[in-house]
C-alpha cells in the first residue's frame, strides 16, 4: 500500500507523514531573518554590506528592496463590525522600515546557499536602534506608540442589552465582581511553521503549513499585488496549530519575494525559539467581570469590561476574536437576562495577538464561571446548586441571545444530572479527608462548556467518481492532525453508499478549485455538509449518462449502493462504468463542485468535573480526578472525537495552572523557550472518565455539530475553580493564571 492509501494515523506512526521540512527542492536556497532585539525604537543603522559578501550568501532583503518588487503591508482579513469609536489599524509593513515595534519583528532576510551561511550573515548585518520607551501592560498608563494612535488605542466595540443589564445590576440583592486575567499564551504546535517558496514563468508556489490555502492565499495575494491565479499555496501533512498557522506572516512574503529575486526556490525552518517572538500569541485578555443575583440566587445579569492586548500591530483575525469571537456563547448554558460586554483593543510593544484554540471564548467562558464560584461563596451558596438553578431548559429552544445568537438545541439539565452522577460528589467527602490525612488540600469544581461553530464558512468542495471504482473527495479545509479524511470518508460513503474504503480525500492545493480553512470547528457543520451535499449532486450530474446507457429516461434511474438501475428492473450500471462514460466525454468526468449553503452554527456543549490535589508546602498542584460529559449530537469518528476533548483539556491544564508569556520592564521576554516556559506533559493529565450525551439540531444536516475547541472553552475555568475550592478554607479567594507553584505557594502565605 502506498503512504498515501495509509490511513492517517498509520502514515503518521510510520514516520511517513510530509511536512514542510521534509520538502527538500533541488537547488533550494536557504532563508535566515534578522529579527528586531528591542521592543521598542528607531532604527538608526541598517547596514548589509558585509553580510552580502560573505560566503554563500546569494541575497539580502530589507524592506527597500520588497518596495521596489510592490510588496505592500500585511491587512485585517475581515473589517470589525460596529467598532464604537475610531477604528486604527497600525500599518504592518513585511520588514521593518523606520521603527521596530516588539521584539523579534522582521528587520532583513539573508538567503545563502546554507542555512550556518544565512545564520552568519544575519548576524554581520548592522543594525544599530535608538531605545524608545515601550508599552508593555495594556492596562497601565503607556508611552505612545504611534503617533497618529491616541492612548495605543486600536478599537473599543460593545455587544449586549445595555440598558437592561445596568438596569438589573443596580437592583441586583447581591454583586459580585471579580478581576480575572488571561495569561497570554505561546500556541506551541509540535511542528514549527516553515514555509517554501518558488517562482517561475510569472507564478508563485508556496508550500506552507496551513489550515487553508484559500484564506492564505488571499491575504498574501493582496500583499503582493498579485491576481489569484499568481500564487499557488500547497499543504502537506501539519503538525499541529490550534489557529496558529492560519495566518499570513512575514516568512511566507520573504520566500516568495526571495525567489523572485534570486530566481531559485527559497526554504524558511522555524526553529522553536523564534516561535516565541514570531508567532501570534493567544489569549492576553484582562476581564473586569460582574455578576448579579437576586435574593433566590437567579442569575440576572453578566458584564464584562475587558482590555485585550493585540500586540504592535492588528493580526488579521485578532478584531473578531476580542468582539465577536468573545461573545458568541457568552452566557453558556445560563438563563441570563443581562448581557453586555465592552473590550478596549489595546496596542502594545508585544508580538500580534491573534486566535488560540476557542479563539475568545475561553476567556468570556472563565471569567464566567470564576464569578459563578465566588458569588456562590459569597452568598453562603453551593456553587454546583448555583448553576443547576439557573440552566437553560430544552422548552426555551430556539432562543435568541442579547448578543445576536440563536441556540438551536441541547439539554443541560440532562448533562447536569449526567456529570454529578459522574463525579461521583456524595464521596467527596470522604476523598476531602484522605488528601488532609496525607497533608494535602483536595478540591472539586464542575464546569459547563459551550461553542458556537463555524468560524470559516468559505468552504468549496469537489466529488469526483473514477473509472477505477474509487471517489476523489477534495476540500478547501486542511487537516492539521485531526484525520480529516477519515470522517469525510464515512460522509462520503454515506452519501453515494459505497464502502468508505472507496474514497480517498484529497486537500491542500489551490489549484484544485476547492477553497476553504479550518476554524471554528466547522469540519461537522461547514464541510462535511458541503461534501455531501457535493455527492449528491455528483449522482444527479451521472443521471443522465447513466440513463443513456441504460438506454432509459432519466426520470427513470434510480441510485443505491454504487450503481444506477432503471427502477422496478435488474438493470444497473454500475457508477465507475459511468464515471468511465462521462471521462470520455468531458475532461472533467463525473464530478461536481459546491459551495457551503445553510446554517453554520450549532452548539456543542458538555461539561466537566475536576478535582485535584494542592501541597499546601510547595504549591504543587496535581489533577487527581476528571470526568466529563459531551453533546457532539452524532460522533462520526468517536476516536478521534475523544482525542480532541483530551487535546483540549491538555492545552486548557496549561492556561490554568504554568502557561503565560512574560516580559521586563523593557519589553524583553522572560520566557523565550521551552526552557523558561512550561508546557503540560502526560502526567500533568490523569484518565478521564468521558461518555457522550447527544441531543440532535435543526441546523446540522448530519446530526454532527463539532468538537475542536468545546473541551479548551470550559476546562480553564472548572481547573482554576477546583484549586480555588481547595484553598478556600485557607482564605483563599482567588489568583490570576497561570496557577503555578509558586504563585499558590504566595497566596497561601500571604506573599507575592
Amino acid at each position: 500500500m502506498t503512504a498515501q492509501g495509509m490511513l492517517y494515523d498509520e502514515r503518521q506512526l510510520r514516520g511517513l507523514g510530509r511536512f514542510v521540512e521534509d520538502e527538500t527542492v533541488p537547488g533550494a536556497l536557504a532563508m535566515a531573518v534578522l529579527r528586531a532585539p528591542v521592543a521598542h525604537g528607531r532604527i538608526a543603522t541598517l547596514d548589509s554590506s558585509a553580510a552580502i559578501d560573505m560566503p554563500g550568501v546569494v541575497a539580502v532583503i530589507t524592506a527597500k528592496d520588497l518596495a521596489r518588487l510592490g510588496v505592500g503591508p500585511l491587512g485585517l482579513r475581515a473589517p470589525l463590525p460596529d467598532p464604537d469609536d475610531a477604528f486604527h489599524e497600525p500599518r504592518r509593513t513585511i520588514l521593518a522600515e523606520e521603527h521596530v515595534h516588539y521584539v523579534g519583528q522582521p528587520v532583513a532576510a539573508v538567503i545563502a546557499e546554507t542555512l550556518e551561511q544565512a545564520q552568519d550573515a544575519a548576524e554581520a548585518i548592522e543594525l544599530d536602534i535608538d531605545d524608545l520607551p515601550p508599552a508593555i501592560d495594556p492596562t497601565a498608563q503607556n508611552p505612545q506608540i504611534y503617533p497618529d494612535i491616541p492612548g495605543n488605542l486600536a478599537f473599543s466595540w460593545q455587544k449586549g442589552n445595555k440598558a437592561e443589564t445596568e438596569r438589573l445590576i443596580a437592583h441586583a440583592a447581591h454583586v459580585t465582581r471579580l478581576t480575572v486575567h488571561h495569561p497570554r499564551i505561546a500556541v506551541s504546535p509540535i511542528e514549527p511553521r516553515g514555509a517554501v517558496g518558488a517562482y517561475a514563468d510569472g507564478r508563485y508556489t508556496l508550500t506552507v503549513p496551513s489550515q487553508g490555502g484559500g484564506s492564505l492565499r488571499r491575504a498574501l495575494s493582496a500583499c503582493m499585488g498579485l491576481d489569484l491565479g499568481a500564487l499557488r499555496i500547497v499543504t502537506h501533512d501539519v503538525g499541529g496549530s490550534f489557529a496558529v498557522k492560519i495566518w499570513p506572516y512575514p516568512e511566507q512574503v520573504l520566500v516568495l519575494a526571495g525567489s523572485r529575486l534570486t530566481e531559485r526556490p527559497v526554504r524558511w525552518i522555524q526553529s522553536r525559539s523564534e516561535a516565541f517572538t514570531a508567532d501570534t500569541p493567544g489569549r492576553a485578555r484582562v476581564d473586569e467581570g460582574t455578576l448579579a443575583l437576586d435574593a433566590d440566587g437567579r442569575i440576572l445579569a453578566f458584564r464584562i469590561d475587558a482590555v485585550a492586548d493585540v500586540g504592535a500591530f492588528l493580526s488579521p483575525a485578532a478584531p473578531s476574536i476580542v468582539t465577536t469571537g468573545a461573545v458568541r456563547p457568552y452566557q453558556q448554558v445560563y438563563d441570563i437576562p443581562g448581557q453586555l460586554y465592552t473590550v478596549r483593543a489595546v496596542l502594545t510593544n508585544a508580538t500580534p495577538s491573534d486566535a488560540f484554540r476557542g479563539a475568545g471564548k475561553p476567556e468570556s467562558t472563565a471569567t464566567l464561571e470564576r464569578l459563578i464560584d465566588q458569588a456562590a461563596r459569597e452568598t453562603g451558596r453551593d456553587p454546583w446548586a448555583l448553576r443547576k438553578a439557573n440552566l437553560l431548559t430544552p422548552d426555551r429552544w430556539p432562543l435568541p441571545t442579547p448578543m445576536g445568537e440563536t441556540i438551536d438545541a441541547g439539554d443541560f439539565p440532562r448533562i447536569a444530572r449526567q456529570i454529578e452522577a459522574a463525579a461521583d460528589r456524595s464521596g467527596l467527602d470522604a476523598r476531602r479527608d484522605a488528601s488532609r490525612n496525607r497533608g494535602r488540600l483536595r478540591g472539586a469544581a464542575i464546569g459547563f462548556y459551550v461553542h458556537a461553530t463555524g468560524g470559516a464558512v468559505t468552504e468549496i468542495s469537489q466529488v469526483r467518481a473514477m473509472p477505477d471504482g474509487t471517489v476523489l473527495v477534495r476540500s478547501g479545509s486542511q487537516d492539521s492532525g485531526q484525520g480529516h479524511a477519515e470522517a469525510l470518508k464515512v460522509v462520503a460513503a454515506e452519501a453515494l453508499e459505497i464502502d468508505p474504503a472507496r474514497i480517498r480525500v484529497e486537500q491542500g492545493d489551490t489549484d484544485w478549485g476547492v477553497d476553504g480553512a479550518t476554524g471554528g470547528s466547522n469540519l461537522s457543520s461547514v464541510t462535511m455538509n458541503t461534501v455531501h451535499r457535493t455527492a449528491l449532486a455528483m449522482l444527479d450530474h451521472a443521471k443522465e449518462t447513466a440513463a443513456e446507457m441504460l438506454e432509459a429516461a432519466p426520470v427513470d434511474i434510480q441510485y443505491g449502493k454504487g450503481a444506477f438501475r432503471i427502477a422496478g428492473t435488474d438493470r444497473a450500471v454500475a457508477l465507475e462504468a459511468v464515471a468511465a462514460a462521462m471521462e470520455d466525454e468531458d475532461d472533467a468526468g463525473c464530478m461536481a463542485q459546491l459551495g457551503f449553503e445553510g446554517e453554520h452554527t450549532t452548539w456543542p456543549n458538555g461539561a466537566l468535573a475536576v478535582e485535584v490535589e494542592v501541597d499546601p508546602d510547595t504549591g504543587g498542584i496535581r489533577i487527581d480526578r476528571l470526568a466529563g460529559l459531551t453533546d457532539l449530537g452524532r460522533v462520526i469518528d468517536p476516536q478521534r472525537a475523544f482525542g480532541q476533548i483530551i487535546g483540549g483539556i491538555g492545552q486548557a491544564t496549561g492556561e490554568a495552572l504554568m502557561e503565560g508569556m512574560r516580559f521586563d520592564a523593557d519589553g524583553q521576554p522572560l520566557t523565550g523557550s521551552l526552557m523558561d516556559y512550561g508546557l503540560p506533559r502526560a502526567d500533568d493529565l490523569p484518565f478521564m472518565a468521558h461518555d457522550w450525551a447527544p441531543t440532535g439540531s435543526p441546523n446540522a444536516i448530519l446530526g454532527a455539530k463539532g468538537v475542536g475547541e468545546l473541551s479548551s472553552i470550559g476546562a480553564p475555568g472548572a481547573i482554576v475553580n477546583a484549586v480555588i475550592d481547595a484553598l478556600s478554607d485557607r482564605g483563599v479567594r482567588h489568583i490570576d493564571m497561570p496557577l503555578t507553584p509558586v504563585t499558590v505557594w504566595q497566596a497561601l502565605n500571604g506573599t507575592r
